[in-house]
């Protein structure tokens, strides 16, 4: 959980956020227990568990964190998995 992945977040036709690298490779951004989405497609707001904004659309991050070989049973949003998953941990300008 000590790798940088740096990308963009976006919400595809189905409302899912994913991350675009410069390479436009997808990544899903598995998020920790708490976080919520509010906003729409076009433009939205990540929240930690105390509802604090900890991200938003079209802006440049620097997410730590580490891969995940696959989804686990228990994660929500399973339909939204694309690309390489990605464990979040730290989040900071990119």
């Amino acid at each position: 959980m000590e790798a940088l992945h740096r990308g963009t977040l976006a919400a595809d036709e189905n409302g899912c956020v994913h991350s675009k690298t410069a390479g436009d490779s997808v990544t899903t951004p598995v998020w920790p227990q708490g976080y919520t989405v509010k906003g729409d497609s076009k433009s939205f707001e990540i929240l930690d568990a105390g509802k604090n904004v900890v991200a938003g659309s079209g802006v440049p991050l620097a997410i730590g964190g580490g891969g995940a070989g696959s989804f686990k049973d228990t994660w929500t949003e399973r339909d939204c998995a694309k690309g390489t998953l990605w464990m979040v941990g730290q989040i900071g300008p990119g």
